[in-house]
């Protein structure tokens, strides 16, 4: 997988009674060509906290469907700032 770490629009659920993290549903991006995308998150295969620097984060291993083929991508949740990015591809 290659290093992005682009900045993306994501929508976003949590559960009534669970533990507070949150469980990414679909996003958007732009690739280097400025085309957009939208994604629709098939399967979550891994969630893990992350600590680097001091910054506390999740990183989510996904499934989906992009453009035809089934791609593998992880998405990370960056606690302290609020914010969302494709983080490899």
């Amino acid at each position: 997988m290659k290093l992005l770490s682009e900045p993306i629009d994501a929508i976003v659920r949590f559960s009534a009674g669970g533990d507070g993290t949150p469980r990414p549903y679909k996003f958007r991006y732009k690739d280097r060509f400025d085309n957009a995308y939208e994604v629709r998150i098939d399967r979550i295969n891994q969630v893990k906290e992350w600590r680097f620097a001091g910054k506390r984060s999740f990183v989510y291993r996904c499934t989906s469907n992009i453009c035809g083929s089934e791609r593998m991508y992880e998405i990370r949740y960056l606690v302290d700032e609020c914010r969302w990015e494709l983080y490899k591809m």
